[in-house]
């Protein structure tokens, strides 16, 4: 997903996710007015409307987020935050691979590595919004352990059963290397731990 804050008021966003190289969902928006297509029927009618307002909740959250950064830290706009995550899962016999990766203004700025369940700059220079950022996502069990579970756990099974039902109506198989990028999805999952969890709840504090 990226979005672009042309200040800390306003912000658009633009993502997608793909299962096996399909892609199966599209999100727009521009401040509050949000679209979210499901473009597959992977989800029942009323678990999807669930899963859009989590979504819609997560933006909402995320703008709170980087609001209250900006008030703590002072962020330059215009800014714009990628961030692209999800799991692979490669032929048999060998370990399926998670990531999250978060770029500002084009640069890498963090990742998380869910083997050790830690965040990590992807800049040498450590500026203060980046000590500052690590030093809250690596506080919370929420934003470390969860996180964890969920790429490494929830979406690698998502993977599977994807692959066996494929499997079950007679699908081809000759791609082995399976990816799922959950651009959009992973929102409902991340949402008490960076925006809420972290800040909005918290006020930038422990407790």
């Amino acid at each position: 997903m990226i979005s672009y804050f042309p200040d800390p008021q306003h912000v658009s966003h633009q993502g997608n996710a793909s299962l096996g190289g399909l892609p199966t969902h599209l999100l727009e928006s521009q401040d509050s007015n949000i679209t979210i297509l499901q473009l597959y029927p992977l989800q029942e009618p009323e678990s999807w409307e669930l899963t859009k307002k989590s979504v819609q909740v997560y933006l909402e959250d995320f703008h709170g987020l980087v609001q209250l950064v900006h008030h703590e830290r002072t962020l330059a706009f215009p800014l714009t935050i990628s961030c692209f995550l999800g799991c692979e899962l490669p032929p048999e016999g060998s370990g399926a691979h998670a990531f999250f990766e978060v770029a500002v203004n084009g640069s890498s700025f963090v990742s998380f590595q869910p083997a050790k369940a830690l965040w990590v700059a992807e800049t040498q220079a450590h500026s203060r919004v980046v000590s500052y950022t690590l030093q809250q996502l690596n506080a919370y069990n929420r934003t470390r352990y969860e996180l964890q579970d969920f790429l490494q756990n929830t979406c690698v099974q998502y993977l599977r059963d994807y692959s066996t039902t494929k499997k079950s109506k007679g699908s081809r198989t000759g791609r082995s290397y399976t990816s799922l990028v959950l651009g959009i999805l992973v929102g409902s999952f991340i949402i008490t731990g960076v925006a809420v969890g972290i800040f909005l709840c918290t006020g930038g504090r422990r407790r």
